[in-house]
């Protein structure tokens, strides 16, 4: 892989994962999401940055923590047009189908049910009450551990589980499945970031990354079994659940 070719990539795994405008010239070589999954990693390593900085800035002019908390959560949302947000509403909705092609059906219905909203909400309330608690006892080392942290481990368990659960249909995302090399790349990436974090807060970190890990395989393997494999919800789902689960787990070492 050349420099061009890496830089369509992760180009393409920019464009494909937040709402950030992007020159043209940077698409001149068509590159399926399935083939530059390997820098997801790499853009949530840009996103965790980013809300980092968001709550370091906002503490630095002293807002109120649930301020903070809801700014930064719906400056998120903004950035990656609530992408992640829509998979896992869809899979919760998909809970009440009786059979797996109902469950499938119920997850393309563009319509939101009682089951996505309360996920929604539980994962709002999650997420909200990590960031007050962060900006309550502000300290950049621990923000930037676990907020950069929980981006790039969610996103690289996201593209090992597209890459290696099969695809529950012919059509959507879940069906232009990585290739498994894809998969490991974006897993390295994501180990060498844990690795280079650890060192901001080594236990929060580390326990955050194995309760992350944790969940994305029973995740992986209730969407084998719910659904026949991956699709393109189940991919969101499972990047929102281990960053929630990272964002837990932190939350109950920080309290």
């Amino acid at each position: 892989m050349n420099w061009r070719s890496a830089l369509g990539s992760l180009s393409t795994s920019l464009a494909f994962l937040t709402r950030i405008p992007l020159p043209s010239s940077l698409f001149r070589d068509h590159i399926a999401a399935s083939s530059a999954a390997w820098g997801f990693p790499v853009v949530g390593l840009l996103i965790g940055f980013a809300q980092a900085l968001a709550v370091g800035l906002l503490v630095a002019l002293g807002l109120h923590p649930v301020v903070i908390a809801v700014l930064v959560m719906g400056g998120s949302i903004m950035l990656t047009g609530a992408l992640h947000e829509d998979g896992l509403g869809d899979v919760a909705d998909s809970l009440g189908g009786s059979t797996r092609e109902r469950k499938r059906a119920i997850m393309k219905d563009s319509r939101l049910g009682t089951f996505g909203v309360l996920a929604l909400v539980l994962m709002a309330a999650i997420k909200l009450g990590f960031l007050m608690s962060l900006a309550g006892g502000f300290q950049w080392s621990l923000a930037l551990g676990v907020l950069v942290g929980a981006s790039v481990v969610s996103r690289a368990l996201m593209t090992v589980v597209w890459a290696v659960l099969p695809a529950a249909s012919t059509e959507g995302l879940g069906s232009e499945r990585p290739s498994l090399v894809i998969g490991l790349i974006a897993l390295a990436i994501g180990c060498a970031v844990l690795v280079a974090l650890v060192p901001l807060a080594p236990v929060v970190v580390l326990v955050g990354a194995l309760v992350a890990l944790i969940t994305a395989v029973a995740f992986a393997l209730f969407a084998r079994w719910q659904y026949g494999g991956v699709t393109g919800d189940v991919c969101g789902a499972t990047q929102m659940l281990t960053e929630l689960a990272f964002y837990g787990a932190a939350l109950s070492l920080m309290s």
